[in-house]
């Protein structure tokens, strides 16, 4: 138990001497010479209790001071979360991920999209933002938690929303950009792409530069898919993205099949983990019932000192 006034429990002390004096006061009465005839008799009912008012009285002044010093009993709580982390997927959709299988009847796109909607709903604690990337880049959602929103858009991704190209750098720089304002313990990007870069633009190289400084862990992701005799087509600078990844503390990834980049993603995922944070909590109770106890207590000593035993205090 605690208390918001201490203090004010010292005042405790001037009871003691009230205790004192009403143990040793004189007892009204009348003098006999002899008691032989009362010794029989037994002091009534009101009478008993009128003797249990000095210390009804007392309790009562003891419990006032007692509420005074506001006691407060203190349950503590606690809770686990895990605090989320942002992430932006810079998601490169020039026309070769749309041309290229990389799987039967399926493009690099196609497979793109739903490893990518499965990573956002397993990322319930975070905000994520997604970026895509051709000639030019285009910040297409901002930082959020809504996942719906989020599955939409990656639905509906196609090749034909920018100027065709591979601007890698813009790409990240875009998505460092989104990232730069937040306060999130972690801030990750996610860059996939299955081309070298080609846009006169930022360099990548540049680009990866701004992320390590501002403390940004970039991931790469290189898609490779095949052609119709099923050889692999391999347009990816993979010495550039491991650079991307190494100079950011980040990872770099290849992804060969739909299967692939669904383990990539889920690895990218394992290493990315919010921290758990640990929040306790005190809950004080209310100090409304002593406060009616002493209302109840001070009533029944008023009626009883003005009422039914009024001729035993005069």
């Amino acid at each position: 138990m605690i208390f918001a006034d201490p203090w004010i429990l010292l005042l405790l002390i001037i009871l003691v001497p009230f205790i004192f004096i009403y143990k040793r006061r004189k007892k009204s009465g009348i003098k006999i010479s002899h008691a032989y005839g009362l010794a029989d008799s037994s002091p009534s009912l009101r009478l008993r209790l009128f003797r249990l008012l000095p210390g009804l009285r007392l309790l009562v002044i003891g419990l006032l001071i007692f509420v005074s010093a506001g006691p407060r009993i203190g349950e503590a709580k606690s809770s686990v979360t895990t605090e989320g982390i942002d992430i932006v997927l810079a998601i490169d959709t020039s026309s070769s991920m749309s041309s290229v299988s990389f799987a039967p009847g399926v493009t690099r796109l196609d497979a793109t999209k739903v490893v990518i909607r499965e990573f956002i709903s397993d990322r319930l604690d975070d905000r994520i933002g997604i970026v895509v990337f051709q000639r030019d880049a285009l910040p297409f959602t901002p930082l959020t938690l809504d996942k719906a929103a989020l599955d939409t858009v990656i639905v509906n991704l196609d090749s034909r929303l920018l100027p065709d190209g591979t601007g890698i750098g813009l790409g990240i720089a875009t998505a460092v950009s989104m990232l730069r304002e937040s306060s999130a313990p972690s801030r990750i990007v996610i860059l996939l792409t299955d081309g070298r870069h080609s846009a006169a633009s930022i360099s990548p190289e540049e680009a990866a530069e701004i992320a390590a400084a501002l403390k940004i862990r970039i991931y790469t992701i290189a898609v490779i898919g095949s052609d119709q005799n099923n050889q692999q087509v391999q347009s990816v600078d993979l010495e550039l993205l491991e650079g991307i990844a190494n100079r950011t503390d980040g990872h770099s990834f290849i992804a060969t099949s739909p299967d692939d980049l669904a383990k990539v993603y889920r690895q990218i995922s394992s290493l990315e983990v919010g921290p758990v944070v640990t929040k306790n909590e005190l809950l004080n109770s209310s100090v409304t019932p002593w406060l009616v106890a002493i209302s109840i207590l001070l009533s029944i000593d008023i009626f009883l000192v003005g009422g039914i035993f009024r001729r035993f205090s005069e």
